[in-house]
């Protein structure tokens, strides 16, 4: 079986990051073309740090974002002091519609979250956004998506990129923000200096735990270890986060990691646009829009089983070829914290019908073919 996620991290990358002095936040702003990279703990801990931040700029307190989206992206805007706005996804992009995000922009709107889901960026350009509205771009699972040789998490005014693990590049856990703003960035830089450090138990055991899932990810070892495995994968709504300073090893995988960034990169590149191709014309099946002039980089590739009955059948088609298809988030997030007044139809027809295809090093073209095949067969039933 081979799992939803995974990096190819070898024992000998970790084993040399553990004595490496490589700076991840210099590899990150040449990767990038930035002025300022930071590190941290986590995506979600990037994103908070970048709230804090603005705060301190403005007395707006309302941040918009998308109504399907991780429910985690809601603890640092209340942990920060601020309010969120939701708004519903297009069904063509699968990501936030950009005309209704204008549309919710009001004189509270503190920045508006462009969140690039799957791998699929948001259209920024396209956001008529007024210029007292900042633009964090949520490229947590975008990493090495582009546009003209400019990555994602450059186009807002900050962005940020997850490190943990099930993203595009994973060194275990790890959040960096980029921006190319001086004034947000000594901001954050701040923010960032009064995060405590990682103490030596914590630290061995991410050093540990490195190595468990670079074995953990690759097929034979996943098929003989799955039950056990599986212990270990987020089944709840996270309720709150810890804040740290990124570990000197994690960085340093970080930016092995980065080495051979543009073959992972590619490989999920090519696996997306094959299934993109694959199911173009899949009656029952709904794939994503692409857009134009853009190289998608996915983490994991969405569609949409048009009949909500007939999901669990697709899933276990999937799985039966011997990749493991997932479901994400079974509710958008203002069904997920009971706020009955709002209503989202679009957001909430994706959480009841989508289906995630692993794209990562570890799945192979034949296994592709084989897993649209048996979706086809699936919605024919």
């Amino acid at each position: 079986m081979v799992p939803s996620a995974g990096t190819p991290v070898t024992v000998p990358d970790i084993l040399s990051s553990a004595v490496s002095s490589s700076d991840l936040q210099e590899c990150m702003k040449r990767m990038l073309g930035v002025r300022h990279a930071f590190t941290v703990n986590s995506g979600t801990t990037a994103f908070f740090m970048i709230l804090r931040a603005l705060k301190s700029l403005s007395d707006k307190n309302e941040i918009i974002l998308p109504a399907y989206t991780a429910p985690s992206l809601t603890l640092p805007i209340k942990k920060a002091g601020l309010h969120y706005r939701l708004v519903d996804i297009s069904p063509d992009t699968f990501n936030m519609d950009t005309e209704l995000t204008a549309a919710a922009v009001s004189d509270r709107t503190l920045a508006i979250l462009c969140v690039n889901m799957f791998g699929i960026p948001v259209e920024i350009d396209s956001i008529r956004i007024p210029e007292d509205t900042h633009v964090i771009e949520d490229a947590a699972s975008s990493f090495g998506t582009r546009k003209g040789g400019r990555l994602s998490g450059v186009f807002g005014d900050t962005g940020f990129i997850s490190l943990n693990r099930g993203k595009n590049l994973s060194a275990v856990t790890g959040g960096i923000i980029v921006t190319d703003n001086d004034r947000l960035a000594n901001l954050i830089g701040d923010e960032i200096g009064g995060l405590p450090h990682r103490q030596f138990p914590e630290r061995a055991k991410i050093f540990l735990k490195a190595i468990a899932l670079s074995y953990a990810v690759r097929p034979w070892c996943y098929t003989l270890l799955k039950r056990a495995i599986s212990r270990f994968k987020y089944t709840t709504v996270h309720e709150d986060f810890e804040s740290f300073r990124h570990t000197r090893f994690q960085g340093a995988l970080g930016c092995v990691l980065l080495k051979r960034a543009e073959e992972i990169f590619h490989g999920r590149e090519e696996k997306g646009r094959f299934l993109h191709d694959a199911f173009s014309n899949v009656r029952g099946i709904r794939r994503p829009s692409m857009p134009d002039g853009w190289r998608v980089v996915f983490n994991q590739f969405p569609i949409i089983v048009e009949d909500a009955k007939k999901r669990p059948s697709v899933l276990d088609a999937i799985n039966s070829t011997g990749l493991e298809a997932t479901m994400l988030y079974d509710k958008p997030i203002h069904k997920i914290y009971g706020n009955g007044k709002e209503s989202h139809p679009h957001a909430e027809y994706m959480a009841d019908r989508l289906v995630l295809i692993p794209v990562h090093h570890y799945v192979k073209t034949a296994m592709l073919y084989r897993a649209v095949e048996a979706v086809k067969k699936a919605v024919r039933s």
